[in-house]
């Protein structure tokens, strides 16, 4: 259950944001200049330039041209209307940034969006951010995270902002409107911090990113699974080793991506490993992304050849040539048979990684949330020397807000000090998390737990396996470690958990 309500919203926003620190931030040279490009700013260039130095790989869609004229499109011919006009609350911003999103654009009488055009409005929302800052900065934040709204979690992470729940896929308006979902979040951020609008850009993108540190993605699991996804790849070169491209939002890091080649080339020429989790970016047009990298060439297996093949002639992305390719679930007899006709061209498969099938310890049956608890999870804690009573409280009643009691599953190394309750770990069992999006949700609530507890690791756990989350300058639900079950029989494996639990 994650704790919400504006009081405690503050209180977590006011307790993570280190105010000596931003201090000594922008009375910097550094912060001074980054403060400056963003309340200065008086050209579409020194936008441009924005965009450009806090998100490189702005390039790989747009130059440097095509940014300016967006910028001045939508400033000319849409925001500079509204000159004048005074905003007095949020929700005067809200219905503005509503009615220029719906109303479509007219370029010298030439309709560049149609009116309801929601769909296309997605890939342009960035550009129209940053001119809606310029006029109305008190309301509306330039957002320069295109195609990697993985740094918004990130940051909202870090800093214990609550996002709002992202729209679904179809829903395009309301994925368009989420851009000012997250404006009124920032703002309650801003005001609640003291910093000015320009303040704010700089924090977001020159501070915090600083703070963060760079994103590790080097420790790779185990693939969990197998997707097919597909596209061109020259322009890339064969130098190109990592990026972002469509996914399916339950790809796991570490997952292998097989790729297909679309016309003229129309093969399979490698293999990639997800570099991430999938993600869900609502301003990304095709909603769902990782990053890939760990290219793997392999002999090119033609959509002919695929024809020919007695088990893909049946295939049905192969019976569709290959439409829809991006995310489609690979089964692991699909991978066999793919494997079976590379090495049919003489390349040595065993240099390929293979899709890992965890197994439970022997004799072990479950069928629900319970059994992981007694007989996966209780019996490791017992091992290790922890038992109940004595050094973790299952369902530890919490008080929280005015009375409100909430029950983490498990706290370990708990203590009950007459100042404040503290428990180092915090766990959460499940039956199975089947998707990336049950393991957010559970994250998030045992987020909201281990905030009240002060706890330094979370735990999260299935029938298949167990993740752990450290709290290294902030928690991230994209940084954690992933174990099975069946790794426990290793030493070093079972050791290295222990070690992370016994803080």
């Amino acid at each position: 259950m994650c704790l919400s309500g504006s009081w405690m919203h503050e209180k977590t926003i006011v307790m993570k944001f280190n105010q000596y620190i931003w201090n000594l931030y922008k009375n910097s040279p550094e912060g001074k200049s980054a403060i400056s490009a963003f309340s200065d700013r008086k050209e579409w260039i020194e936008e441009e330039q924005l965009f450009e130095k806090y998100n490189p790989k702005i390039k790989d869609s747009f130059n440097s041209e095509m940014i300016c004229e967006i910028l001045e499109d939508f400033w000319c011919y849409k925001v500079s209307e509204y000159e004048g006009i005074e905003l007095n609350s949020l929700d005067d911003a809200g219905k503005l940034y509503e009615e220029i999103i719906s109303t479509g654009l007219i370029i010298e009488s030439e309709e560049v969006l149609k009116i309801g055009d929601f769909d296309r409005m997605l890939e342009y929302v960035p550009f129209l951010s940053m001119e809606l800052n310029y006029l109305f900065s008190e309301y509306f934040f330039p957002y320069i995270y295109i195609d990697e709204f993985y740094q918004v979690t990130r940051l909202a992470d870090y800093f214990e902002i609550e996002l709002p729940p992202i729209p679904k896929k179809p829903d395009y308006k309301a994925r368009c409107m989420y851009y000012w979902e997250l404006c009124k979040v920032f703002y309650q951020f801003r005001t609640g911090n003291g910093l000015s609008p320009e303040e704010l850009s700089a924090f977001m993108y020159d501070h915090a990113p600083n703070v963060l540190g760079d994103d590790d993605r080097k420790e790779m699991p185990k693939p969990s699974a197998a997707w097919f996804i597909g596209g061109p790849i020259k322009g890339y070169g064969t130098h190109w080793t990592t990026g972002f491209w469509q996914s399916n939002k339950d790809t796991k890091k570490g997952d292998i991506l097989i790729h297909y080649e679309t016309s003229p080339v129309s093969a399979i020429t490698c293999l990639w490993r997800s570099q991430t989790d999938g993600i869900v970016d609502p301003f990304f047009h095709y909603y769902s992304n990782t990053y890939i990298g760990g290219r793997i060439e392999i002999p090119h297996i033609t959509l002919k050849e695929l024809k020919a093949d007695e088990y893909f002639s049946d295939h049905p992305l192969v019976r569709k040539n290959f439409q829809g390719v991006n995310g489609w679930p690979v089964t692991g007899k699909d991978y066999a048979e793919l494997m079976r006709m590379i090495e049919s061209k003489g390349f040595d498969i065993s240099v390929l990684p293979q899709i890992y099938a965890p197994s439970l310890p022997e004799g072990i049956v479950i069928k629900e949330e319970k059994d992981v608890e007694k007989k996966l999870l209780e019996p490791l804690l017992n091992e290790m020397g922890w038992y109940e009573h004595r050094d973790y409280v299952r369902q530890l009643p919490i008080h929280a807000g005015r009375g409100h009691r909430i029950f983490p599953d498990y706290a370990l190394h708990y203590d009950n000090k007459p100042e404040e309750e503290r428990a180092k770990v915090l766990i959460e069992a499940k039956c199975y998390m089947k998707n990336n999006q049950e393991v957010e949700t559970a994250f998030l609530q045992a987020f909201s737990y281990a905030k009240l507890l002060l706890s330094s690791v979370i735990v999260l756990c299935d029938k298949e396996c167990i993740l752990v989350y450290e709290n290294k300058d902030g928690f991230s639900r994209s940084h954690y470690k992933k174990y099975y079950w069946e790794d426990m029989k290793n030493s070093d494996l079972y050791n290295e958990l222990r070690n992370i639990l016994n803080i």
